[in-house]
């Protein structure tokens, strides 16, 4: 099969781009029963465990609902835990637990194929190239949108 005849020149490339990464990552995961967000959201728990709410809101570019949504199902599931900071008990901060780090690294094998796929028969400096112009079009759009959603503060 061609993959230029599922081009549709009415749709911008970025969000063709955008949206077949959507579909590819949904596959990849769904056997894991995860989503692509919640992915992103336990990689960054990974790194930086415990997060409070409010940080991975913004970080994620979701509403706080939103994520109050993903955490229950992820707590349903044994993949993440809540807990009251000790310093200030407003906050509940967020922890991947054990089984949540297991299907981390599931995930992440699906993900290394779904990066290797994406940049098929990119050559390394292509790759980088790509990225320097990715980190521009971010970089343009979070100065676009300063001030229009102070709730996700992705940068």
């Amino acid at each position: 099969m061609d993959p230029s005849s599922h081009s549709c020149p009415t749709i911008p490339l970025l969000a063709q781009i955008t949206r077949l990464r959507f579909i590819r990552g949904h596959a990849l995961l769904s056997s894991l029963d995860i989503h692509p967000a919640q992915f992103h959201l336990l990689m960054m728990l990974d790194r930086s465990n415990p997060m409070s709410q409010a940080e991975l809101a913004g970080k994620l570019m979701i509403k706080p609902s939103t994520l109050t949504v993903m955490l229950h199902r992820l707590m349903k599931n044994d993949l993440v835990r809540r807990e009251r900071d000790v310093g200030d008990a407003r906050v509940m901060r967020v922890h991947i637990t054990a089984k949540g780090a297991d299907l981390l690294t599931q995930a992440h094998d699906r993900f290394l194929q779904f990066e290797s796929e994406t940049f098929e028969g990119f050559s390394p400096e292509e790759k980088a190239h790509f990225e320097t112009l990715g980190n521009r079009i971010r970089d343009n759009l979070v100065k676009a949108v300063e001030g229009e959603d102070p709730s996700c503060p992705w940068y």
